[in-house]
């Protein structure tokens, strides 16, 4: 049991790239990324909902001592239950979600936020190829946050796509 634990702690996997990382026991555990060159470890990193992961929290919480015994581990604990109940709220919200698509960075499933609507300063552009364009200014966008790492990223709404694929000719199969 002891060997299949040093093993699984020579391998790293990049949370940014979901590169596997194996590093030389010699030197040590990577600090970066040699990939995408982010930091490693917990810094900036938020691991929501997995049940792998619960396992190896309840695993850790039986080795560690019942009683604090420092201001440092009271900060950690405190912290650690800050993320925990952060982690609750995001997955209840996810629950409620029709969509949840990835982020583009970290992979992790991402927040509606709202919508956002075309700008008065929107100008579309006409492809030759089509002689009009395939996104007029009426369009709406869905909002979506990242919980981990907070990218921001926008998508057509459903009404907006459909229009996209009317322009191209496109007719969407009422069966989808």
């Amino acid at each position: 049991m002891t060997e299949m634990r040093k093993e699984e702690e020579k391998e790293t996997l990049c949370p940014w790239c979901q590169t596997e990382i194996v590093w030389d026991p010699e030197i040590g555990p990577e600090e970066s990324c040699p990939h995408c060159y982010n930091e490693l470890g917990n810094y900036r990193s938020l691991t929501l909902g997995s049940e792998l992961n619960e396992e190896e929290e309840d695993e850790d919480e039986d080795e560690k001592p019942q009683a604090a015994d420092s201001e440092e581990d009271l900060l950690w604990e405190e912290e650690s239950e800050y993320t925990d109940a952060y982690a609750e709220a995001v997955l209840s919200c996810l629950d409620t979600q029709e969509e949840a698509p990835e982020c583009s960075s970290c992979r992790e499933l991402m927040l509606h936020a709202g919508t956002q609507s075309s700008g008065a300063d929107y100008k579309a552009a006409v492809p030759a190829a089509l002689g009009k364009p395939f996104l007029d200014g009426g369009y709406k966008l869905n909002v979506y946050v990242c919980p981990s790492c907070f990218k921001v990223e926008t998508f057509l709404d459903e009404a907006g796509r459909e229009r996209m694929l009317a322009a191209f000719g496109v007719e969407k199969d009422p069966q989808t």
